[in-house]
C-alpha cells in the first residue's frame, strides 16, 4: 500500500509562519506538478464566484485560524490568505492550464509544493459543480494525472451534503461535508459550515463564516 507523506510538519509551518506575519520580499516560482487532484483549467466551470472564509486547520499539535479570499473569473483562480492583522501573506493564482504561480510574503518557504492548496480548493468548490445532481448518492470514477480516484457524493433538494474522495492502494479518503448544502449556484446561500478531513495526510480543515457571491 502507498504511503502519503506527513501534514502534520506542513501545517505547523505555514500556520506559525501566518502568524509571525509578512516578511520584507516576495518571492514568486513556478510549481512542480508533483501532486495531482482533480485539477481543471478554470474556464473549465461556467460559474464564477468570490468566497471569503475563515479557516481553522486541525493537526496533530492542535489549531490554528486564518482568513482566505478566493476568487474564481473566467480562465483565472486565485486565493489569498491574510496574516493575523490584515495583511497579506501569500498568493496562489491559477491561469488556464499553466502551472500555478505562488507569491508568499512569508518568512520562509513552505515544506510542501503550495499545489497541495490548489487541490483541495478544487476539491471543496470546483470539481463536478457545475450542475446539480439527482437527489441521493452517486459513484464515479475520475481521471487524474496521477491515476484514478472514486468520487462518492450525496445529493439532495440541488444541494450537495457531502463527498469523498478515495484512491486505490492508499490508505484513507479524503471526506468533506457541506453543513446546509452547497449550491452549484453562487447567489444561493453558502453553506454555514465545510469541513475537509483529509485522511491521506492527517488534517481537518473547517471553514465557517463563508460568504460566496457571484462574478
Amino acid at each position: 500500500m502507498l504511503s502519503m507523506p506527513s501534514m502534520r510538519t506542513i501545517l505547523t509551518t505555514i500556520l506559525l509562519a501566518l502568524a509571525l506575519g509578512c516578511g520584507p520580499g516576495a518571492t514568486s516560482r513556478t510549481l512542480p506538478q508533483d501532486y495531482a487532484g482533480p485539477v481543471r483549467a478554470p474556464s473549465t466551470y461556467r460559474a464564477d464566484f468570490a468566497i471569503d472564509h475563515q479557516i481553522t486547520a486541525v493537526h496533530a499539535e492542535g489549531s490554528d485560524t486564518f482568513r482566505a479570499l478566493l476568487e474564481k473569473r473566467g480562465d483565472a483562480l486565485v486565493m489569498v490568505a491574510l496574516g493575523p492583522h490584515g495583511s497579506r501573506a501569500f498568493t496562489l493564482a491559477q491561469e488556464g492550464d499553466a502551472e500555478p504561480r505562488f507569491e508568499s510574503q512569508l518568512p520562509r518557504e513552505l515544506p510542501f509544493p503550495p499545489r497541495f492548496m490548489l487541490v483541495d480548493v478544487h476539491r471543496t468548490w470546483l470539481f463536478g459543480l457545475d450542475a446539480a445532481r439527482a437527489d441521493g448518492a452517486h459513484t464515479d470514477e475520475i481521471t487524474t494525472a496521477t491515476g484514478p480516484e472514486i468520487l462518492d457524493e450525496t445529493w439532495a433538494d440541488g444541494r450537495l451534503l457531502a463527498r469523498s474522495f478515495a484512491r486505490e492502494g492508499v490508505e484513507g479518503v479524503i471526506r468533506i461535508t457541506y453543513e446546509g448544502g452547497l449550491s452549484p449556484d453562487p447567489s444561493a446561500p453558502p453553506p454555514t459550515r465545510v469541513e475537509l478531513d483529509n485522511g491521506w495526510f492527517g488534517y481537518r480543515l473547517v471553514m465557517e463564516n463563508i460568504t460566496r457571491s457571484p462574478l
